[in-house]
């Protein structure tokens, strides 16, 4: 039986139950989450959490019966390229193409060792607003971010782009979660979506999982 192996950061949490339930029927399902996990840390070997190593490690050797799922870029356009650009007086635009780089590379990396068929997701929306009253442990640990959502709403969207672009041009499937999280009149994410928990920045347990879930079994169900 396929695997479809996930790996991403904390935002990965909204799918252990629904795998646990079996609602990806037809496929073995296993998580890799590290906690924190950034894109452009995929570069660096001893980054603070150690993902590049952590993926590389149930990845290689590669194994032909396992789809690898991939989710991050949340804590990249949610705070460190922001935060990269204001200590090392770069532009975020450059931080931008820093994350992007390494993100692709790595991809590129796993298609040399044999995975033909990756699944590249969106980065998730960001959940934080403007509001000091609903501030939780991450909200806090990320003050140095001047950004408001908008800023960094819309960077998370033009990352998205930029990565379905990357993606394409390198045969990889993408598929974009982040557009069905929008609200239609504001383009920030959906009220709905948000955590009940004003202090978790994750999304909405259920109602995440559901559009998750769904998204998954209808992309799925449209590949070979």
């Amino acid at each position: 039986m396929t695997e479809l192996l996930f790996l991403g950061d904390s935002h990965m949490n909204c799918l252990a139950k629904p795998i646990t339930e079996g609602r990806l029927r037809g496929y073995d399902c296993r998580i890799v989450q590290v906690p924190g996990a950034t894109a452009v840390g995929l570069r660096h070997p001893k980054s603070k959490t150690q993902a590049l190593q952590r993926f590389r490690d149930v990845l290689l050797p590669f194994r032909p019966d396992c789809i690898p799922v991939f989710q991050i870029g949340e804590v990249d356009c949610g705070f460190v390229i922001w935060v990269r650009a204001q200590r090392h007086g770069e532009s975020v635009q450059q931080q931008l193409d820093a994350s992007l780089a390494a993100y692709l590379n790595f991809l590129s990396e796993m298609q040399s060792a044999g995975y033909c068929r990756q699944i590249v997701t969106s980065a998730t929306l960001p959940t934080i607003d403007d509001n000091p009253a609903t501030m939780g442990e991450v909200h806090i640990l990320r003050q140095e971010v001047q950004a408001t959502q908008r800023e960094r709403t819309d960077l998370t969207l033009t990352y998205n782009d930029r990565l379905q672009q990357g993606c394409r041009a390198r045969g990889i499937d993408f598929l974009d979660i982040a557009e069905l999280m929008l609200d239609p009149q504001t383009r920030l994410i959906r009220d709905d979506l948000k955590n009940p928990n004003l202090g978790d920045h994750h999304i909405h347990p259920d109602r995440g999982a559901d559009l998750w879930i769904s998204s998954l079994l209808r992309f799925l169900n449209m590949r070979p």
